[in-house]
């Protein structure tokens, strides 16, 4: 192999490796996302991760005086908040990710 092939695949496999830790570090960023949102009576707290599911609920102990409805309403919305802010996350990080693969 000659000195200008070794140089070539050195350049390769230099920017396989770079791409390689970028995946890497994309995917550790997609698994740390984790929006907390609590609703303004702090009666509700969902917790949602980087796929949008809702890992976590929490209710506030007083939850006698609230109806039913008004309860359910209110879980289903900031839930439905939470995924949203996680969505956006997930998609900023891979944006980042298709950026950073177009510009090398």
């Amino acid at each position: 192999m000659t000195h200008a092939h070794s140089t070539e695949l050195d350049v390769v496999v230099d920017t396989a490796q770079r791409r390689l830790d970028t995946l890497r570090e994309t995917h550790e960023r997609l698994d740390r996302i984790t929006v907390r949102l609590t609703s303004p009576d702090n009666v509700v707290t969902v917790v949602a991760d980087g796929s949008g599911a809702m890992v976590a609920l929490e209710l506030a102990e007083n939850l006698g005086s609230i109806p039913a409805h008004e309860l359910a309403s209110t879980i289903t919305a900031m839930a439905a908040e939470a995924a949203t802010a996680a969505l956006a996350q997930r998609d900023a990080i891979l944006q980042s990710l298709q950026a950073s693969f177009t510009d090398s």
